[in-house]
């Protein structure tokens, strides 16, 4: 395959490694279950009560018991959040053969206040 940069005449032949998809393999199989650890949080934000004390706690700012919260639904995967007036933003990265391979992240909208993160 023959690459051509703006400021050269020649083509550039770049030789790629032969394909292998273990690690593609071993990423959408820790994916799968991120998605399903994801089911399982909006499954708890669906709670009417549940979502009440979150976006409360939210809104007032306190960090503390929005992760508190969000560890309390249970899932085996460490859940970065953060929060505006608008809604939350949830980032989960999974890791396969010791190295991060995915990221998940979800923003839930609860608010109008249209700033962005």
């Amino acid at each position: 395959m023959y690459y051509h940069y703006p400021n050269t005449q020649f083509p550039i032949n770049r030789q790629y490694p032969p394909v292998s998809t273990t690690t593609f393999e071993h990423s959408v199989a820790v994916f799968q279950k991120t998605v399903v650890e994801a089911s399982t949080i909006l499954r708890k934000f669906a709670d009417p009560l549940f979502a009440h004390r979150l976006i409360s706690a939210a809104q007032t700012g306190n960090q503390q018991e929005v992760d508190r919260l969000i560890k309390s639904i249970g899932v085996s995967t460490p859940v970065i959040t953060k929060f505006t007036p608008d809604g939350v933003l949830l980032t989960i990265h999974t890791q396969a053969q010791g190295l991060q391979c995915c990221t998940l992240t979800m923003y839930l909208r609860w608010g109008n206040f249209n700033r962005p993160y």
